[in-house]
């Protein structure tokens, strides 16, 4: 009995230790947290079990991507300075507007010297010689540095445009003074964070010239045009090849046309300049339209390229420095241009300054110059009366040795009669020649100086006098060729001349075959020529006159 009952209480005792552990469960212990270490030393690993691997190692983070450095939306930047008003899209940071302030189109706006494309290359782009690079650069969204840029009077001024993605980084940066047309221009790519090569743009050509200005005689399309070892040299759209072609080492090179010039100075690192034809839209009259295009290769180095877009003007491209001004003065004529076209042009704006008008400063330059020139030419005018009075004289010795052939000894007999012919009339063979010849001499630099003036002065784009509303553009009416024709006609008639009637008469077709030839010349040109003409005839006048009032006394002296 006792037996049975100890076995039921150890029975009991097992069944109370379990239920115990069920309905009273002991608390969890936390999980060890690993913190990490300070200075970067990893915690100690805990010891693992003989036989068990070792857990493998966590993958390595990847390098955090480059930041995005782009803009949210695209917009219009501008900058402003006295001389130039630049527009931008951020959208590539390419250039839509570079406008001349002080100078007008016809339609009264200031010139635009971007050209019309409505695709393709633009100026002041940027090529890496990498088309997806490229390709991306003009669709991105640069983050300019303000988006309305005033250029101060005292210091210049800076505009900057930035583009970074994960594998692309790109700048370019322009600054500009408060006066004057040159820009410094500096750019980059980074593709993979490394640098490479870049090339700015200008073109395709520069400005956009009108039908009017393409139809008067001797207007010029925009051509490339550098200053190399041998000087200016000019390259035709036409001519260019369509895979470009390379220039080398210049000290400037870009494109020009008549009146206006885009011109890069390259950086010292820079390794080449070139050239290439852009086929643009054809003209109104079906004719192929082509325009060179100028890549300037940045370099490695900090230094910028220059970039001059402005006026084909003397004195603007003199204050620029570069020799930018031997443009110009290859345009006017080394010989002749810096000696008397320079000081010729700043008479015409002073007296412009006082008259307001360039038709009348054309006018009294004119007069002045011929006010210059009269003594010479009263010279030339008493030698051909002189000379008017022995022809027939002189023309009956020639017609006598006039079978004589020129090697023989009887024509220094034909010199010595000749002689003695202007002996007898008080005249020297050996300097009449001279004579009658260096009034012309000394007067023809000035004439064809004065020339220059008018064919390479900006001031006469839409300068207007009387019924002329563009002096650098034909005459609408016609009517100062068709007077200047008239003019010369007059001259002729009253000019003394040693011409036989026949060779006179074939001399009168000239007067009809200069005013059909200057018939669409530039109104200003025109206008010079009529008044030069007009003072020829007034002194040609007064001239004769006072010499047909002495030849009295003349003979007289001769009988003494």
């Amino acid at each position: 009995m006792d037996e049975r009952r100890l076995l039921l209480a150890v029975a009991l005792s097992l069944l109370v230790l379990p239920a115990y552990s069920l309905l009273f469960p002991p608390p969890r212990r936390p999980k060890p947290v690993a913190y990490p270490v300070s200075g970067g030393v990893a915690a100690a690993e805990p010891a693992r079990p003989e036989g068990v691997p070792p857990a493998p190692a966590p993958a390595a983070t990847p390098a955090a991507p480059r930041p995005a450095l782009n803009d949210e939306k695209e917009r219009r930047v501008e900058a402003t300075s006295r001389d130039l008003s630049v527009a931008f899209t951020n959208r590539g940071a390419r250039l839509v507007s570079w406008k001349l302030l002080r100078f007008a189109d016809g339609r009264g706006r200031p010139e635009e010297m971007v050209q019309a494309a409505p695709s393709g290359p633009r100026p002041l782009d940027l090529e890496t010689g990498e088309g997806p690079v490229d390709s991306r650069l003009r669709e991105a969204l640069f983050r300019p540095s303000t988006e309305a840029l005033r250029v101060g009077v005292d210091a210049p001024a800076t505009l900057r445009f930035e583009f970074a993605d994960a594998e692309v980084a790109a700048d370019k940066e322009l600054t500009f003074s408060d006066h004057g047309y040159l820009v410094a221009v500096k750019a980059s790519v980074r593709k993979g964070g490394q640098p490479l090569g870049v090339k700015v743009l200008w073109g395709p050509g520069v400005g956009n010239p009108t039908d009017a200005e393409r139809e008067v005689q001797g207007y010029q399309p925009p051509q490339g045009v550098a200053l190399a070892g041998g000087g200016v040299e000019h390259f035709p759209a036409a001519k260019l090849a369509a895979s470009g072609q390379a220039l080398g080492a210049v000290r400037w090179a870009g494109v020009e046309t008549h009146y206006f010039a885009a011109l890069f100075v390259p950086p010292p690192s820079g390794v080449g300049v070139a050239l290439r034809p852009v086929s643009l839209p054809v003209h109104d009259d079906g004719k192929p339209n082509q325009a060179p295009l100028v890549s300037v290769d940045l370099g490695p180095g900090p230094e910028p390229a220059l970039l001059y877009v402005g006026p084909k003007d003397y004195h603007e491209m003199s204050r620029a420095g570069h020799e930018l001004a031997r443009l110009v003065i290859w345009q006017m004529g080394d010989w002749i241009g810096p000696p008397i076209v320079v000081p010729l042009m700043g008479l015409v704006r002073w007296i412009h300054s006082h008259v307001g008008n360039y038709g009348w400063s054309i006018v009294l330059v004119t007069v002045l110059i011929n006010l210059a020139m009269a003594p010479f030419r009263h010279y030339s005018i008493a030698n051909g009366m002189k000379m008017a009075k022995i022809s027939p004289e002189m023309k009956v010795i020639q017609e006598r040795y006039r079978k004589v052939p020129l090697m023989d000894p009887k024509r220094q007999e034909m010199q010595e009669e000749m002689a003695s012919l202007y002996g007898k009339h008080g005249m020297s063979m050996g300097t009449q020649t001279l004579v009658g010849c260096l009034p012309i001499l000394l007067t023809m630099p000035f004439l064809i100086a004065f020339y220059r003036v008018l064919t390479v002065s900006i001031e006469l784009r839409g300068a207007p006098f009387l019924w002329i509303t563009d002096l650098s553009q034909k005459d609408p009416l016609f009517l100062t060729p068709v007077l200047m024709g008239v003019s010369m006609f007059v001259m002729q008639r009253m000019t003394p001349s040693t011409m036989d009637p026949a060779q006179q008469r074939v001399m009168m077709i000239m007067p009809l075959m200069l005013s059909g030839m200057f018939l669409w010349a530039p109104g200003g040109l025109n206008l010079y020529w009529l008044a030069s003409n007009l003072c020829s005839i007034a002194q040609q006048t007064l001239t004769l006159r006072i010499l047909k009032g002495h030849p009295p006394a003349a003979a007289g002296r001769k009988r003494k």
